[in-house]
């Protein structure tokens, strides 16, 4: 190895990380702590720091060995980054202040949701998951404001990036698309699996309990949805291929947080499920956690993803890795992550959703199939691996601005 790759490569870093969303349930918060107990445990060495507003710091948990460092704001910023919220910008100036004063190698958003501007610029990396709220706002937020600042902040979050990183190729292909980029200025991730959901059954939540208190029906089939509850979820139209669907296929469990911070419109399902005649079939559990989450997954007959848009589409990765087999939708990242462990259809199309959902209903040799088709390739959906990557593009960013200052001096 080149004696200055060496020892770029070896200088310990002061990496920063945007902790603010960690406490969120929803998918930003997911990968914001997937993504940060990766990096801690591929650390080759560094330092790893979390910054938090001071009234989030109590409701995060941290990895042993990462520092927290809190900002005092008066609201929690994944709170005011919400699909009807709003931050100030003093809270704003405060959290790039803090970022300032620890005077990091490198800072890292894990996404834009909770982003806020680092004046002077120094060297920092975001995590853009999708194009969708850019694109396609209208399926996100519900006001006009809303999707105003969104734009605002995620051409903010471009243009003053050091690096851009995304986690799906389908993702980096529409944001070099939307940002006039080339795909190579834009990093690769993955996503990875709780381990959890990687639990022996015997290790899980008995499920006798967990139907009893999520309400689903003892001895009877199950189709599930786990997500979000927002529009671009498609959920209206999954509802309506469901309700052409015989009976004895049994029912539809759409696992999904009532008090989500983002987007959703649950009223409009349900009356959905009244207006198609299956309210008595479909139920609807709430925010469910991860254990009880990962018995529902190993109960079902298969996950149904019908969404307009997905980055990634984590609980396709968790469902794979429960063993059970997807049907999911063609649009955005989910035929990358799936592969060969679900069938796929046409979102737009009820007929075609309702024709892949009989085809697979019954076919038990096509399920067993999937199934372990599933659970070979969710092995490559790791936190760690994940973290990995992400080491490296810190230590490439780093090691390119050192050869960059070397050709000017």
């Amino acid at each position: 190895m080149d004696k200055n790759v060496s020892e770029a490569k070896g200088r310990s870093l002061s990496i920063g990380f945007d902790g603010t969303c960690l406490a969120n349930r929803r998918g930003f918060g997911r990968f914001a702590r997937g993504i940060l107990s990766g990096l801690n445990a591929a650390n080759p060495g560094h330092r790893l720091e979390v910054v938090v507003d001071e009234p989030s710091r109590d409701l995060i948990s941290v990895p042993l060995g990462v520092e927290v460092r809190s900002v005092a704001t008066k609201r929690a910023q994944a709170e005011s980054a919400s699909a009807t919220g709003n931050r100030s910008l003093g809270e704003l100036w405060k959290m790039s202040r803090g970022v300032k004063k620890a005077g990091y190698d490198i800072f890292y958003f894990p996404s834009s949701f909770t982003y806020f501007p680092v004046w002077p610029s120094q060297k920092m990396i975001v995590t853009l998951h999708d194009t969708l709220a850019v694109d396609r706002p209208d399926l996100v937020f519900p006001t006009r404001k809303g999707r105003l600042f969104w734009w605002l902040k995620e051409h903010m979050a471009t243009w003053n990036t050091s690096r851009l990183t995304t986690v799906s190729e389908k993702s980096r292909t529409d944001l070099a698309r939307y940002f006039r980029m080339n795909r190579d200025q834009i990093g690769l991730l993955t996503e990875g699996v709780e381990p959890t959901f990687l639990k022996p059954v015997e290790d899980l939540p008995d499920f006798h309990s967990v139907s009893a208190k999520y309400r689903i029906p003892e001895n009877t089939k199950y189709w599930l949805y786990v997500g979000g509850l927002s529009p671009h979820k498609n959920l209206k139209r999954m509802i309506e291929a469901f309700s052409g669907l015989p009976e004895i296929l049994g029912n539809l469990v759409i696992v999904g947080d009532f008090g989500d911070t983002f987007h959703t419109h649950l009223p409009e399902l349900r009356h959905a499920a009244i207006e198609n005649g299956v309210e008595s079939r479909v139920v609807f559990t709430g925010y469910v956690p991860d254990d009880e989450l990962a018995s529902i997954y190993r109960n079902a007959q298969a996950v149904v993803l019908p969404s307009l848009w997905e980055g990634f589409g984590l609980p396709a990765a968790e469902a794979m890795a429960c063993g059970v087999p997807v049907l999911h939708s063609l649009a955005g990242s989910l035929p990358e992550v799936v592969g060969n462990a679900g069938i796929a259809f046409d979102p737009l199309d009820i007929q075609d959703m309702q024709k892949k959902w009989l085809q697979f209903a019954g076919n038990e040799t096509l399920s067993q199939e999937l199934s372990r088709n599933g659970l070979q390739r969710s092995q490559k959906y790791r936190w760690e691996v994940a973290g990995k990557m992400l080491w490296n593009e810190f230590e490439n960013l780093c090691l390119n601005q050192s050869n960059h200052d070397r050709r000017v001096s």
